[in-house]
């Protein structure tokens, strides 16, 4: 029984490690955009890490002034001096280019729920 579980398992950790290398993250958003499915407290976001910051990209960002609601999701709405102006749903922040995350590649409804469940 163990021996048949750990073939899979090594299979799905190889494949991890490869993504985090190429600088895919999986992250839970605590605060920011939603959509038809929920809440990103309810959901997981899937992203690329290091991307440049673009007006109008979608992306996962860490709130200095904010540590209890980052990381959270946003579209960039402009890119100057160092400084980022994210709207965040109905809010609006001003963050620095190092507290971008990454771009949004995707968002994973409900499996947050469950993630938030367990305390992370």
């Amino acid at each position: 029984m163990l021996r048949s579980a750990i073939k899979p398992v090594g299979i799905a950790l190889l494949v991890i490690a490869i993504f985090m290398g190429l600088g895919f993250r999986v992250n839970h958003p605590h605060y920011g955009l939603s959509s038809a499915l929920g809440s990103a407290k309810s959901s997981l976001a899937f992203y690329k890490h290091g991307a440049q910051p673009t007006v109008g990209a979608k992306v996962v960002v860490n709130l200095p002034n904010m540590p209890a609601a980052s990381p959270a999701l946003g579209i960039i709405r402009s890119v100057q001096g160092g400084k980022v102006l994210v709207v965040l749903g109905s809010d609006i922040r001003e963050v620095g280019v190092k507290d971008v995350n990454g771009k949004l590649i995707a968002v994973i409804p409900f499996l947050g729920a469950i993630v938030g469940i367990i305390g992370l």
